[in-house]
């Protein structure tokens, strides 16, 4: 059952997918959404009813604070709360927009992303692996930058391929419902642009999907999870708390 937290958006728990070896992954400890800002006073309420108290944001800075549509919530819905800024990338980096720039909502960036930035993903999960609470990962729509995080934590677990496509797929589609949530390398001029606002017809998020899928399937067979997260510079206890972190 998907939890509901109100105004939170592309909201989903990494628990309830099938592991390799039977079984599912443990509920209740990885929860990933779009932005944080669009909760409401009594979602955080209920982010915290679900012990959330560590929330892991993969934004750049440039990201932070750009819709005048958020509702207005009380200081102490978020007090206590730990906010960790984590980006996955350096939007700024000319080599990654050369070869991650056309990419950047496929599966076939991942790869790329994750060998540039080795530092910064190594301090996305540690904020995950160290937290003593349930943790709240999130990008801008809960999609990319959201899928690639939850894609790697999904295989430390050992969930099945197709585990780690259905909750690629089902953030993708979430995030498609609500539009003009991020931002989108313009190849013409070089430089950021806001995402456009327009909706996907079904028919165009199938074509997408059925687009992105191979390349995700791809990167399942052949990223070594594992492996990465010790060359990233994990420490050991924390690489051992991640791997176990969805498992009972």
């Amino acid at each position: 059952m998907r939890p509901t937290w109100d105004g939170a958006r592309n909201l989903a728990d990494l628990g309830g997918l099938e592991l390799v070896g039977g079984g599912e992954t443990r509920p209740g400890r990885v929860f990933r959404s779009a932005a944080r800002e669009w909760m409401t006073d009594r979602g955080w309420d209920e982010a915290r009813a679900a012990g959330v108290m560590t929330i892991v944001d993969l934004r750049n800075e440039m990201e932070h604070g750009r819709s005048g549509a958020h509702p207005a919530i009380d200081a102490r819905s978020t007090e206590g709360v730990t906010i960790v800024s984590a980006p996955t990338e350096d939007p700024t980096d000319a080599v990654f927009l050369e070869r991650c720039g056309p990419w950047l909502d496929h599966p076939c960036s991942w790869t790329v992303n994750l060998q540039m930035y080795p530092a910064k993903i190594a301090r996305v999960l540690e904020a995950v692996g160290r937290s003593t609470s349930p943790v709240l990962i999130h990008c801008a729509g809960g999609r990319d930058r959201t899928g690639m995080i939850g894609s790697l934590l999904l295989l430390l677990a050992g969930a099945t391929p197709d585990a780690v496509v259905a909750n690629y797929e089902a953030g993708f589609r979430g995030a498609a419902e609500h539009r003009g949530h991020g931002w989108s390398f313009d190849e013409v001029t070089d430089g950021w642009v806001l995402a456009a606002d327009e909706a996907w017809t079904g028919q165009e998020l199938d074509a997408a999907l059925d687009d992105r899928r191979p390349a995700l399937r791809e990167w399942i067979e052949t990223f070594d999870a594992a492996g990465y997260i010790g060359t990233a510079g994990v420490d050991g206890e924390t690489r051992r708390r991640l791997t176990g972190l969805l498992v009972d």
